[in-house]
């Protein structure tokens, strides 16, 4: 149901931005930003009984203030709260986005790096 609910309010673009409506798929719940192309064969899934880590890529011609500004709009109503540039928290999640390149007009990489304490003690 919470899936369902997420993609409703993307697809309507609440909140007054340019949502995306494409998901990673390493992480379900994250929106890929207008201008990224997830790169699906380098996402990794590390799962343990302490937790787990998730790392999901993507590429495209997009300004990294771009990239910062769509995720500082798009994570709150998903439960995010702002932590620092790049940082999120959600419960017992962490997610760190970072940025390289764009600079002259070559393309930007963005890794999405999602931990996850177990709530399993």
């Amino acid at each position: 149901m919470r899936g369902w609910l997420v993609a409703v309010i993307l697809t309507l673009g609440l909140g007054g931005s340019a949502w995306a409506t494409e998901y990673f798929s390493a992480i379900a719940d994250l929106p890929v930003a207008d201008g990224l192309t997830e790169q699906k064969d380098k996402s990794t899934v590390f799962d343990a009984p302490l937790g787990r880590i998730v790392t999901a890529y993507a590429t495209g011609k997009v300004g990294a203030d771009d990239v910062f500004d769509f995720y500082d709009d798009a994570l709150p109503p998903l439960g995010w709260e702002k932590a620092g540039e790049g940082t999120y928290h959600r419960k017992a999640e962490t997610l760190k986005i970072d940025v390289l390149g764009g600079q002259g007009g070559s393309p930007v990489n963005v890794s999405f790096t999602l931990s996850a304490e177990s709530q399993q003690q």
